[in-house]
């Protein structure tokens, strides 16, 4: 009996497993790299504490956010752009106070890359 039990347990855990790796490999990227990339801020001068981004959404709608930019690479992940973005730099968290100067920026991030992540730096 410890013998079938201990079997079925086995199997259990490898159709557990198997159904895991193909949903992860079903699943795949998302939209960014073939329409629209995901950022990833790199504050340089390591004053920039948050940052808006004003631009065009994956499917093609025109949206705004602030992500909070604890350290010097931050991967603004979840929200997917292309064409011309804007980013306005900020000194505390929360896109509050006067912003950062030169500030906005327009960047142009293109709709495919190899990547997932577009890179963009304060100067």
């Amino acid at each position: 009996m410890l013998a079938r039990r201990t079997t079925a347990f086995v199997r259990t855990g490898v159709l557990a497993a198997t159904g895991a790796a193909l949903t992860a490999l079903c699943t795949g990227t998302s939209s960014a790299g073939t329409n629209g990339q995901q950022i990833h801020f790199r504050d340089q001068r390591g004053d920039v504490y948050s940052v808006s981004l004003s631009g065009t959404n994956q499917n093609g709608e025109s949206v705004s956010h602030c992500f909070d930019t604890p350290g010097p690479d931050n991967y603004l992940s979840g929200w997917w752009w292309k064409d011309d973005l804007t980013i306005t730099w900020y000194p505390s968290a929360g896109c509050d106070g006067t912003a950062i100067e030169p500030s906005p920026e327009v960047f142009t991030i293109p709709p495919s890359q190899p990547s997932d992540w577009y890179l963009i730096t304060d100067k």
